[in-house]
């Protein structure tokens, strides 16, 4: 006898399909032995003769084991608890050390192997890290992290666990339904909010983050009008009371969210790693005798520093970030805001021109994309004019630093084209100049330290580079490509810093702070400077090896421009030429470019011909006076907007417009209000009406210019004014 049959035991399990034809999908069947408590001891594939031979370690003394027959499950990570759910069959063994062999025979009906092939649920989503740059949320995929997947418990096993008093509690919220808080809305695509104001929504859609929308808090306000559930709730026994919470499982869950989320459990029944764009996808199954809607919760976590697991999303509480009633192969979008969650570089899905496999895409200025820019947008092209051309849709001008953006399709690489340049002019006619700002790209890799590897960003040269032409001559301003061969080590990748995102989304810098400085204004409002502000136009060339131009036309390579992003997050471009975009080999955008800077002035407030006193602030009043305010709002073409406001003591008595902010073009006359009202308008709790009779003032101005970098609009162009005055009742008589 070999040596090692001395330590073994032999396990040899027969398996028996019932009314298995040859015609039928046979399942992938798994014998597995697992101790009395649960351990996993062996496990071997059942072969086509439905046959399993399991080795197990030689017993010293008399023990239990429990071997079980189910669907194919990962050998490391087979789950007692998860087998038995899917339906796995079970039989109890009694092992003496006086054997060396003991055979089991399972028989599986119909019923249960077929349910073996038909309970998967697929599930599928994203993991990505919401990060706030420049104003404008941008979403990083989080890459080589492992997404776990949990089934929370259905209500018909949650309720019955609740004790007495959450019962009895659940009875008075219902009886008496009180406020519920109302959604809280996200700016833009928007970090998540409070976790009590995510209530678990109905349903779950395609690219929809899991939080408490207008519809899940409708409702939550069916709570009184559920005459059912109501009339359970104040005359039902506890039993018919849980029977009816059951029943209106709609209304619950958002009510375990609120106030009763910590009685929620859930098991783990799958896990998925996360690719390059942060995508991941996986199965589980629901079991043999589940006919509950699955509700998954997620976990995700990542290896860091080489060797520890961190949980980068485990949002809680649990029952406020659950997928209720689940639909298999529904898309989920998880949001981490975790500083340990590592990112991969953006992956658009960017498709090029219809028939087109050699494309390069001038897809936005910053993060502002040419389909919502005049002049580039597909469905602006209509209603583009020479005026607006170049404004985005929102009618701004561009100022400040801008950052193009270009994404190059692989073929390119294959085609023999390595580099490219962006140049610029004021204007429709003339000389380009190249743009030669250094543009960086970041690339990750690892660098080994005494606790492990660290992942480290380092900036590449993109451009501008001398290129030799082959005989003796440097081609200058060009730029590389950054095919992912070209980085020096490991991908490119969006760094962590966000000057450095800015820095890797760039593919050439168009300084127009110093292009077209623009004008400012001295202190009566007269303008200082010369007017640089117009369109301007930015061309973009490609070039081979050699630094040599491009051909487009016999590369069959042609440029375009994104359209709005449809449902599904992808990007389809169309062909540059169609809008007007190409002459020659060049691409050619337009932007209108305004660097002015605003004005803003405050009169003095006036009574009749009289003024408030410049050195105190005093303007003295009769009680039937009334007080004219003025002021100045300043941009030299209109591009800004303006908010006036009059402040008494905390509290605001004038707020012009209402509505909140006014065009500078649409400036209003003076404002006019009787002492009476600036006195007694919006009073402060207690505060008796004609209490004051001397009252203190604030005016206030601030004029927002509204040209744009493509990241943000605060570019220091603003102007804002305060003048302070006090009503004084004048002495009778004077």
């Amino acid at each position: 006898m070999a040596k090692d049959d001395h330590a073994s035991f032999s396990l040899q399990v027969r398996v028996n399909l019932v009314d298995l034809a040859k015609t039928d999908k046979a399942p992938d069947v798994t014998a597995y032995a697992f101790s009395s408590e649960g351990k996993l001891l062996s496990s071997a594939p059942v072969d086509g003769q439905g046959t399993a031979a399991l080795r197990l370690a030689f017993p010293s003394t008399v023990s239990r084991v429990r071997v079980l027959v189910g669907p194919k499950a990962d050998e490391k990570s087979a789950d007692f608890n998860d087998l038995i759910r899917r339906g796995a069959q079970e039989q109890h063994l009694r092992l003496d050390p006086k054997d060396r062999r003991v055979d089991v025979h399972l028989t599986i009906f119909p019923p249960v192997w077929r349910c073996w092939l038909m309970s998967a649920c697929f599930v599928k989503g994203n993991l990505n890290k919401r990060v706030l740059v420049g104003g404008s949320y941008v979403d990083y995929p989080v890459c080589n992290a492992t997404v776990e997947v949990y089934e929370v418990d259905p209500l018909w096993i949650i309720i019955p666990k609740l004790p007495d008093l959450v019962i009895d509690r659940l009875r008075d919220i219902i009886i008496k339904p009180r406020p519920f808080p109302e959604p809280i809305p996200l700016p833009g695509p928007g970090p998540d909010p409070a976790p009590f104001a995510r209530a678990a929504m109905l349903q779950p859609t395609a690219g929809m983050e899991h939080r408490m929308d207008a519809n899940a808090a409708s409702t939550l306000r069916q709570v009184s009008e559920a005459s059912g559930l109501r009339y359970a709730a104040q005359v039902g026994s506890n039993l018919q009371f849980q029977q009816a919470l059951i029943d209106h499982a709609a209304i619950i869950r958002p009510l375990l969210c609120l106030f009763y989320p910590r009685f929620v459990t859930m098991q783990r029944v799958a896990t998925a790693q996360t690719d390059e764009c942060g995508h991941f996808q996986t199965l589980f199954f629901k079991g043999c005798h589940n006919t509950d809607v699955p509700d998954l919760y997620f976990k995700a976590k990542q290896r860091l520093f080489g060797f520890i697991d961190v949980y980068i999303y485990a949002p809680t509480p649990i029952a406020c970030h659950t997928w209720w009633d689940y639909v298999c192969g529904t898309e989920v979008n998880l949001f981490t805001s975790s500083p340990w969650a590592q990112t991969c570089s953006p992956c658009p899905p960017v498709i090029g021109p219809s028939g087109h496999n050699r494309w390069v895409a001038f897809m936005s200025i910053g993060v502002h994309g040419l389909n919502n820019i005049y002049g580039t947008a597909p469905d602006l092209a209509a209603s583009t004019t020479s005026d607006n051309r170049g404004l985005t849709q929102g009618g701004s001008p561009w100022g400040g630093m801008l950052l193009p953006r270009l994404e190059f399709s692989n073929d390119l690489e294959t085609a023999g084209v390595r580099y490219y340049q962006l140049s610029w002019r004021k204007g429709g006619s003339g000389s380009f100049l190249p743009l030669t700002g250094q543009v960086h790209h970041y690339y990750r890799h690892d660098v080994p330290t005494p606790t492990g590897n660290m992942p480290a960003w380092t900036p590449e040269l993109l451009g501008p580079v001398p290129v030799d032409d082959g005989m003796g001559h440097q081609v200058p301003n060009l730029f590389k490509i950054p095919f992912p061969s070209v980085a020096p080590a490991g991908v490119w990748d969006v760094p962590p810093d966000i000057n450095e995102i800015k820095e890797h989304f760039a593919s050439a810098k168009f300084p127009s702070q110093d292009i077209a400085p623009g004008m400012s204004y001295a202190a009566n409002g007269a303008t200082v400077g010369t007017d640089t502000s117009g369109q301007y136009q930015i061309k973009g060339d490609l070039f081979d090896a050699h630094g040599q131009p491009v051909n487009i036309a016999a590369l069959s390579i042609v440029y375009a421009v994104p359209t709005d992003t449809d449902g599904s997050g992808t990007i389809n471009t169309v062909d540059a030429s169609t809008l007007g975009l190409v002459s020659g080999n060049s691409m050619i955008i337009t932007l209108h470019v305004d660097n002015n800077r605003c004005f803003a002035a405050i009169a003095p407030p006036t009574i009749g011909a009289a003024s408030a006193d410049p050195c105190c602030g005093v303007l003295n009043y009769q009680p039937t006076d009334s007080v004219t305010m003025g002021w100045t709002a300043l941009h030299p073409h209109g591009f800004a907007r303006y908010h006036f406001s009059v402040v008494r003591g905390i509290n605001s008595v004038i707020e012009d417009p209402s509505s909140g902010w006014t065009p500078v073009a649409s400036s209003s006359s003076p404002i006019t209000q009787t002492v009476g009202h600036l006195l007694n308008d919006n009073l402060p709790a207690g505060c008796p009406i004609d209490g004051c009779p001397v009252a203190g003032f604030s005016e206030n101005l601030y004029v927002d210019s509204i040209a744009t970098d493509g990241w943000t609009s605060e570019l220091g162009y603003d102007a804002s004014a305060v003048r302070a005055f006090v009503l004084a009742q004048s002495e009778s008589g004077t």
